[in-house]
């Protein structure tokens, strides 16, 4: 199970019609319960800021395909009214934080130099067994003039 921040803005029509009409609202999560217990989900909490997003939660969702369906089941909430911004975030602990600075240190060793453009943007090779210590041998840098 993984933890992901899931942020979101209410709409006017759920500002209007639910957390007006019935403030206890923001006593209990979302309405997705059938939808977290499908998923095998996990709800933490929820916290409201009252910023550049109304609230955000914590959950710990199984895998992606779990946390998409989520989305689609907010995005689809209240006949699509519910909300109009939903963000979802992977979090990652601090050992995996530190774990993923190593992997990218380790790559960035057995990589052209960092001030140099690397290989183009877009690309869909496989870089795992690439062997950059000779240079560009496949032309994938443009140097710019």
């Amino acid at each position: 199970m993984t933890e992901f921040l899931f942020q979101g803005t209410y709409s006017s029509y759920t500002w209007v019609y639910r957390m007006t009409k019935d403030p206890a609202d923001f006593t209990r999560p979302p309405d997705l319960l059938g939808v977290f217990q499908e998923v095998g989900a996990k709800f933490h909490g929820i916290w409201y800021s009252f910023g550049e997003y109304d609230f955000a939660a914590i959950m710990e969702v199984p895998d992606n395909v779990d946390v998409a369906a989520l989305a689609i089941a907010a995005r689809a909430g209240w006949d699509g009214k519910a909300f109009d911004k939903i963000c979802i975030t992977p979090l990652l602990n601090q050992q995996d934080a530190a774990a993923a600075c190593d992997r990218a240190a380790k790559g960035l060793a057995k990589s052209r130099d960092a001030t140099k453009q690397g290989p183009l943007l877009g690309s869909t090779m496989d870089f795992r067994n690439a062997d950059f210590s000779q240079g560009d041998k496949e032309g994938w840098i443009q140097e710019h003039a």
